[in-house]
């Protein structure tokens, strides 16, 4: 046990060691997070960087990647000061679609980061990343609820603290998750490439959870796909959603089976090009009639963006070449969202105007 606690310690220090920049907007915005809670002395300014910590830490996280040993360190320093400009976006623009997008492309950029052509070193980085983000996410949810427990057990025995329910939870929540849990994420990053083991409950849930779930969805939509062809009609409105779910969730499960030990479903991953064409086709058969008939709205720019780039890579990957280049999804991604996203004149609002 006293080892345990001793590795720990010496990986907070380490994270706090390499990761400073990070560490410091963790710690200054969960407390900003608490004034802003107890008073109103920051009323009016700091709703937009609260609400974009995340993608400030990651991009500032991904600065210390790039820049480490480089000519452009100052670069990550200076990203201390990056949440200035979001002190200026009005309270009522928070929680939209550009946030959203903001989200889902900077967690991108961190993927495609460290420039890895490779298909198995990219998935490596992939799955580090989402098992340190888990893993950080389920210790802090699991602090938070432990702490409410106390709070409401001390409030019920002894009577007290009647009156402040809303500002604990809301305190708490900043300090757990803004603080606690970026720190947690830093101490799990922390394990080198090419150290990882094969991990059991990974791979019970690839091969008995999410594989036999996209063989059952498979199934549903060739079922589907024949019903619209006997009967000659249109596919559903919200068809198009399911099949872009079903389309990125059979090319990245089609990337993790490299790290599998048993590879039950090669049969399926070494067709899923020319498994996810029907789908493909009812997409775009369904999308195109509905924005010829009531014309664009955000979501379906959106929805046309991502068709695009996951028909362009279902094409790709018939040939040879890049066949197994599941590492080209991200940086095509990040890139169309981001045009319809933030350049004006082609952004989903604007398009949306238009039509």
């Amino acid at each position: 046990m006293k080892r345990k606690i001793e590795i720990l310690v010496d990986r907070l220090q380490q994270a706090v060691r390499l990761h400073p920049v990070e560490v410091l907007l963790s710690v200054a915005f969960s407390l900003i997070g608490c004034i802003y809670c107890e008073s109103s002395f920051f009323y009016g300014f700091v709703e937009a960087p609260l609400a974009y910590f995340p993608v400030l830490f990651l991009i500032t996280y991904t600065l210390n990647g790039w820049t480490a040993q480089h000519k452009f360190r100052f670069l990550y320093y200076l990203s201390a000061l990056f949440f200035i400009p979001f002190l200026w976006i009005e309270k009522d623009k928070l929680w939209t679609s550009t946030h959203l997008v903001s989200l889902a492309v900077v967690q991108l950029l961190y993927l495609v980061s460290g420039w890895k052509r490779d298909n198995d070193a990219f998935m490596y980085v992939g799955l580090r990343y989402l098992r340190s983000l888990f893993s950080a996410g389920l210790l802090a949810g699991i602090a938070y609820l432990l702490a409410i427990s106390i709070y409401v057990s001390i409030q019920y025995i002894f009577e007290i603290w009647q009156s402040s329910d809303r500002y604990f939870y809301t305190e708490a929540a900043f300090l757990i998750f803004m603080c606690g849990m970026p720190l947690l994420f830093l101490m799990f990053m922390q394990e080198k490439e090419g150290k990882d083991s094969p991990n059991r409950l990974f791979e019970v849930l690839l091969n008995y959870v999410l594989s036999p779930a996209l063989l059952i969805c498979a199934v549903i939509l060739y079922l589907y796909f024949i019903k619209i062809a006997i009967l000659w009609s249109l596919p559903k409105g919200e068809i198009a959603y399911i099949v872009v779910s079903f389309v990125s969730a059979t090319f990245i499960l089609k990337g993790c089976q490299v790290f599998l030990t048993k590879r039950y479903y090669d049969w399926f991953y070494r067709f899923a090009s020319l498994v996810v064409l029907p789908a493909l086709m009812m997409y775009w058969i369904g999308t195109c009639y509905r924005i010829n008939q009531y014309g664009f709205t955000k979501a379906r720019v959106y929805l046309v963006a991502t068709g695009l780039i996951l028909t362009t890579l279902t094409l790709l990957f018939f040939s040879k070449k890049n066949g197994d280049d599941i590492c080209m999804l991200p940086p095509w991604l990040s890139f169309f969202l981001s045009t319809v996203t933030y350049i004006p004149g082609i952004t989903a609002k604007d398009i949306e105007r238009i039509s």
